[in-house]
């Protein structure tokens, strides 16, 4: 095998990893907004300030934007779509890719006010982390362990929807 060729193929297959779905580890540190492992580090962001901007970007108005290390972050509403903003980007909920068995649901809207904003981390991979109860309906009865979430890779970005039990 040539050297260029060889060393393609390592691009590709370190490429991999970093393409790859969230580990279970790191879904349950994101939902429960604490680590759930040693290996994975969940970083809170306390959301103060938050705002709203109408036209905020492709016909999407930010309905709930905060600062957070200098870059726009939140949530955003469309007329047929919702979006996760990312360093003034947009993330449409709607192309978010399930990951693991999410009783059927692809993808779900969410009050932004009540949903935890963090960071988790697993080795070389951080994601923006956004877990919420479904509007509350969590907060009692058999749906009270189920939470939903976003997790947004911060390099690759690629957006994924988890829901799980957290009981």
């Amino acid at each position: 095998m040539k050297k260029s060729s060889f060393a393609v193929m390592i691009m590709f297959i370190s490429s991999i990893g970093w393409a790859a779905s969230p580990c279970e580890n790191l879904i349950k540190s994101c939902l429960l907004a604490q680590s759930v492992t040693p290996s994975v580090t969940i970083r809170n962001i306390d959301v103060e300030e938050v705002s709203q901007e109408d036209d905020y970007a492709d016909g999407f108005n930010a309905s709930f934007i905060f600062k957070y290390d200098g870059a726009d972050v939140g949530y955003a509403e469309g007329k047929s779509d919702q979006a996760l903003i990312y360093s003034g980007k947009l993330y449409r909920l709607s192309k978010s890719i399930p990951v693991g068995n999410n009783k059927g649901i692809k993808y779900s809207a969410f009050n932004p006010t009540l949903a935890q904003w963090s960071f988790a981390k697993d080795g070389r991979q951080q994601y923006l982390c956004v877990s919420f109860n479904f509007d509350g309906l969590g907060q009692s009865g058999s749906f009270q362990g189920v939470h939903g979430g976003y997790l947004l890779n911060s390099k690759t970005k690629n957006l994924y929807f988890v829901m799980r039990d957290i009981r």
